[in-house]
């Protein structure tokens, strides 16, 4: 089966020789503050030789290639991120309805206190419905954004819910 890997135009290019690979690698490696000047000082070659190799090699586009690539690179694992951790929100609200459910039921409905257990509930499906929510609109257009309609973690979920309570209580 022949190996079908697309050549990448940050590796060496054809017809490039290892020394103009290697000033390229440095100029890439420069990031933000690349320069051809830099370049020719650092590797003792002379000025025209490295604007040459520039031009012929394309670094300019090719850096920009390699800069997008580390940008997607970026973008692809902080979706990773918010997912897992979209996902870790929705077991623990799984986990606090489960919790709640059995202490109705060790417990008995004379020994839990209904509001709190009405609370709790309604926190962690709430909590559930808008993590599941998220993780469908992420999926379905691939991309993840922050929403500001409401608690963005189990933490923020908690800390809402008891400031409404204390609202709500006071006289």
């Amino acid at each position: 089966m022949p190996n079908k890997r697309t050549e990448q135009p940050w590796e060496r290019q054809k017809g490039e020789s290892a020394q103009a690979f290697e000033a390229f690698f440095l100029y890439l490696e420069m990031g933000g503050s690349r320069s051809l000047r830099a370049v020719s000082q650092e590797l003792g070659k002379s000025k025209t030789l490295i604007d040459r190799w520039s031009r012929t090699y394309k670094w300019v586009e090719r850096c920009r290639a390699w800069d997008n690539h580390l940008q997607y690179e970026a973008k692809k694992a902080a979706i990773t991120e918010v997912r897992n951790m979209t996902k870790r929100h929705v077991t623990m609200a799984q986990q606090i309805q489960n919790a709640a459910m059995l202490a109705l039921k060790e417990l008995g409905s004379d020994m839990v206190n209904p509001k709190n257990f009405a609370a709790i509930v309604k926190l962690a499906t709430e909590l559930e419905r808008q993590n599941l929510e998220a993780e469908v609109a992420a999926v379905s257009e691939d991309i993840t954004s922050t929403q500001d309609d409401g608690p963005s973690t189990l933490a923020d979920a908690i800390n809402e819910a008891w400031r409404r309570r204390s609202e709500e209580n006071e006289p």
